[in-house]
């Protein structure tokens, strides 16, 4: 059976507050299909060519997940007449009539999808990977010096520090809207350090950047938001948790 969390993230700063909604949804293809009607028209046309079932999956996963997303800050009502496009680098685009100035952040894995919509003067990004120790080396020729020897430090299991690092650059590429499309040494971290729950990472080239990175299970998820902006991710957090425990117990 599907699971699905859905909640509000306080985007605390200095001088004033912003506010994201998140959704968090567990499932498999046959439980997918039964919410098909919240697609958009353009969507369900582009989700009929899609040939594959993986493909399919990732596909429904991110928009449901976004239109709930959106669904928490604007009640849509009918969720089929928001539109979440393609831009040119392939980030999602939300393009509506009655939906202004709010933008979405997607991220899938296996039978996970997340979203968070979040207002468009206030910059974010999410990526969820899972632990693999097969794809180890491959993540490492990712890393850059620095980053290796900072790993080093933390005593982390390789898998997992190599999954942190990926999962931070990808998150970052989102924000900047450029995807995988450009230099990841243009994306390096400059510190990474655990700080209760989560790693806090700043970077080289971005200073105006952190990353908060979690690890629960398997999974890994990585999110971007501005240096100076505390956000209050318990509630996002416990969710995430949930969906990874019936995400082992299930499938």
């Amino acid at each position: 059976m599907a699971k699905c969390s859905e909640g509000k993230i306080l985007l605390q700063r200095k001088e004033n507050s912003f506010e994201a909604g998140f959704c968090i949804i567990n499932s498999t293809f046959q439980e997918l299909v039964k919410d098909i009607s919240s697609l958009h028209p353009n969507e369900l046309d582009y989700f009929k060519k899609l040939r594959f079932e993986k493909r399919k999956v990732s596909y429904l996963l991110g928009r449901l997940a976004a239109k709930k997303a959106i669904n928490t800050i604007f009640q849509i009502g009918d969720s089929a007449l928001i539109n979440i496009d393609f831009g040119i680098f392939q980030f999602p685009v939300i393009k509506s009539s009655f939906i202004q100035n709010i933008q979405i952040t997607i991220t899938h894995c296996g039978n996970i999808g997340i979203a968070i919509a979040f207002p468009e003067d206030h910059p974010l990004a999410i990526d969820i990977e899972e632990i693999d120790i097969s794809k180890t080396e491959i993540l490492k020729s990712y890393l850059s010096k620095n980053e290796y020897l900072i790993l080093e430090s933390t005593q982390l299991p390789i898998s997992i520090g190599y999954t942190f690092i990926w999962t931070i650059k990808e998150s970052l590429s989102k924000v900047l809207k450029t995807g995988l499309t450009c230099d990841f040494k243009l994306l390096e971290i400059q510190s990474f350090k655990q700080t209760d729950l989560v790693y806090i990472s700043t970077f080289v080239n971005f200073m105006q950047y952190k990353a908060l990175s979690y690890h629960s299970g398997n999974y890994i998820i990585s999110i971007i938001l501005p240096k100076h902006t505390s956000p209050e991710l318990n509630i996002f957090l416990e969710s995430f948790d949930e969906a990874i425990l019936n995400c082992n117990n299930e499938y």
